[in-house]
């Protein structure tokens, strides 16, 4: 019986394991490959305020290397500016939702959060799209589409 109820664990334990793909997130997608997210939709906090490819306020991009790395460009009115910075997948307790936490070295403006800090918060919506927290505080809602895996 002892036999039969540790086979059971243990399926039960690797069906559980397998579930992960369910929300969407494949946890080493960071780990194998440089990636490249595009901004591909501003919203602000009016009905039927989103913009999108040049309409935008202005173009962004994240690339995030296999190292824990990251580089985000923003162009606004032809001007490049360029931050660095790392970054960690992190989650919260009771939340099946993951998130991406950046740390800005430099350029720490380009950080769009609620808090003034060099922090900000996406969360990873599927293995292609994933959006700013900063919305919550009455920022833009930013969304980001994988373009270069």
């Amino acid at each position: 019986m002892k036999r039969y109820s540790a086979l059971f664990l243990f399926l039960v334990f690797l069906a559980s394991c397998a579930n992960d793909d369910d929300y969407g997130l494949e946890s080493t997608q960071f780990v194998f490959s440089e990636q490249k997210w595009e901004l591909t939709q501003m919203s602000g906090n009016f009905q039927n305020s989103e913009t999108m490819g040049l309409d935008m306020e202005w173009q962004e991009y994240y690339i995030f290397s296999p190292e824990g790395t990251f580089v985000k460009s923003r162009i606004v009115d032809e001007e490049v500016t360029k931050a660095i910075g790392t970054f960690e997948v992190i989650e919260y307790d009771n939340d099946l939702n993951h998130y991406l936490e950046l740390t800005f070295e430099t350029e720490k403006e380009l950080a769009g959060n609620c808090t003034g800090d060099s922090k900000e918060l996406l969360i990873y919506r599927n293995s292609t799209m994933m959006s700013s927290l900063w919305m919550a505080c009455d920022g833009p809602g930013l969304d980001y589409q994988l373009t270069k895996n």
